[in-house]
């Protein structure tokens, strides 16, 4: 939830919006509703694991992603 606390109090004009990373033992529909609002247009589920990864783990994951949306955004303009 503090994603919606971020964008409504320490967004500054401009920015893009805030992400995050929401980590579930359960799929609950709920749950990804209260906590990402209202009024999110995208939300994308890329991995489903049964443990929780380690911290070196998530820092990979993410920055695996981030490497294949930058890839895509250079491709775009290609």
């Amino acid at each position: 939830m503090y994603v919606n606390y971020y964008k409504k109090t320490q967004m500054i004009e401009g920015e893009n919006e805030p992400i995050g990373i929401l980590l579930c033992a359960d799929k609950d529909d709920a749950v990804v509703e209260m906590t990402l609002g209202d009024d999110v247009k995208n939300v994308y589920a890329s991995k489903y694991l049964t443990y929780l990864p380690s911290k070196e783990e998530l820092i990979k994951i993410v920055k695996d992603e981030r490497e294949l949306i930058e890839l895509a955004r250079e491709n775009e303009k290609e």
